[in-house]
C-alpha cells in the first residue's frame, strides 16, 4: 500500500509538472487548455486531501518557471471568486520579519495582547476599501505550521456561503527564541480574513500599497508583543495569498538577515581599520556564501550562509547582494561563480 501511495504521489507530481511545463512557452490555445487542466488537477488533489504532490511541485519543481506556474495556479484555487455569490471571502497572510535583539536569553510570546488595535488601524487608515467584515488572528504563526496546514481546510475556509457557518482556522502560538547579545531576523505570519462585495477590490488590492499603513502597523505590532527585555522591529509585507506569502516571507527573512549581517560587519570594519575584503561564493550548490575579512586584522573573519531554495536561482540572490553593497558604498568585491571562475566586481563602475 505504501508503494502504491508513493506511486500515486509521484504520478500526480509528474502530471503537474507536465502541464505547467506546457504553459511556460505555449501557443495561446495550448496555454489556456493547460491552465484549465492544471487548476482542475490541483483542485481535485486538494479536495482529496492529497497535498504532497502540490507542495512538491511548488517548492521542488523540475524547473523554476514550472514551479512559478504551479504556485500561481494553487493560489488561484484559494482565491476563486464564486459567480453565484454576492460576496467574496478572502483568506490572506501578512508575512512579518521580526528583527529582535536582547541582552539575555528570552522566549518571546507572539500572542498579541489586543489584536483589535491592529484591526482598528486598518480601518482608520482607510485601507479596507469596501470590506464589510475583517478579522485578524490573535497570534503569529511560523513557516512550518503555515506550510503544513491542510490545503483542503484552507480552501473550504475561504469559500463564502450565506447559509453556512464559516469554517474556523486555528494556529497555535509560535514563540521567538532570542539569544543573549544577538540581533536576528525571524519570520512569522499574521493570518486574516476579509469579506467584500464580489464586485469590489479584494483585500490584496485595497491593502496592497503598504506605504499607506506599513509604518504605523509595524509600530503597533511591535508594541503588542514587545517586552522590557528586548528590542523589536517588525517589518510587514502586504497581504498575500497563502502560497505567495510562504514564498515572499522566506525570501524576505533571508534578505533582511543578510542585510543585518553585512551592515553590522562592514560598520565594525570601517570603525576599526577601514574597508573589509568581501568575497561571494556561489559555487556551493544550494547556498551563496558571503565572507568578510581583512589583511589588517586576523581576528576579523565573518561569514553568512544564504540558502538558495530549489525554486529560486542563484542570480536572484547575487542581484540583491550586489544592489545592497552598492547602496552602502562598497568599492568592490570578489565573486566566485558556479563554474568556479573568479572575478572582481567594481561597484563604482
Amino acid at each position: 500500500m505504501a508503494k502504491d501511495t508513493q506511486r500515486d504521489i509521484s504520478g500526480a507530481y509528474e502530471h503537474l509538472m507536465s502541464l505547467s511545463d506546457g504553459m511556460v512557452a505555449p501557443s495561446s490555445d495550448q496555454g489556456k487548455s493547460n491552465q484549465v487542466q492544471l487548476e482542475e488537477l490541483i483542485e481535485s488533489l486538494i479536495d482529496s486531501g492529497v497535498d504532497d504532490p502540490i507542495k512538491q511541485a511548488c517548492w521542488h519543481p523540475n524547473s523554476l518557471d514550472a514551479g512559478r506556474v504551479v504556485r500561481q495556479a494553487t493560489d488561484n484555487i484559494f482565491n476563486l471568486v464564486q459567480k453565484e455569490s454576492l460576496f467574496q471571502l478572502d483568506l490572506f497572510v501578512i508575512p512579518i520579519i521580526l528583527v529582535v535583539g536582547s541582552q539575555k536569553n528570552i522566549r518571546l510570546s507572539t500572542v498579541m495582547r489586543d489584536v483589535g488595535v491592529l484591526q482598528d488601524l486598518f480601518e482608520d487608515l482607510g485601507v479596507l476599501g469596501h470590506c464589510k467584515n475583517f478579522g485578524l488572528a490573535n497570534s503569529l504563526t511560523d513557516h512550518d505550521v503555515l506550510n503544513g496546514y491542510p490545503l483542503k481546510s484552507w480552501k473550504e475556509a475561504g469559500r463564502y456561503h450565506s447559509s453556512k457557518k464559516p469554517m474556523t482556522l486555528d494556529f497555535s502560538e509560535c514563540p521567538v527564541e532570542v539569544r543573549a547579545g544577538s540581533e536576528a531576523a525571524q519570520l512569522r505570519f499574521l493570518c486574516g480574513v476579509s469579506l467584500s462585495p464580489s464586485s469590489a477590490p479584494s483585500i490584496f488590492e485595497s491593502a496592497g500599497n503598504i506605504g499607506r499603513w506599513g509604518i504605523k502597523f509595524a509600530e503597533a505590532l511591535s508594541q503588542q508583543i514587545s517586552t522590557e527585555d528586548c528590542s523589536i522591529l517588525a517589518i510587514p509585507r502586504p497581504p498575500m495569498p497563502l502560497i505567495k506569502s510562504l514564498e515572499e516571507g522566506y525570501w524576505s527573512v533571508r534578505e533582511v538577515g543578510f542585510q543585518l549581517f553585512a551592515s553590522n560587519a562592514i560598520n565594525h570594519a570601517r570603525l576599526k581599520f577601514g574597508e573589509a575584503d568581501i568575497s561571494i561564493d556561489s559555487s556551493s550548490g544550494g547556498k551563496v556564501l558571503v565572507r568578510l575579512s581583512s589583511l589588517f586584522d586576523d581576528s576579523f573573519d565573518r561569514t553568512f550562509d544564504f540558502p538558495v531554495a530549489p525554486y529560486e536561482s542563484h542570480e536572484q540572490v547575487l542581484s540583491i547582494m550586489d544592489h545592497f553593497f552598492r547602496d552602502i558604498g562598497v568599492q568592490r568585491y570578489q565573486l566566485k561563480s558556479a563554474d568556479n571562475s573568479e572575478i572582481y566586481v567594481n561597484c563604482e563602475g
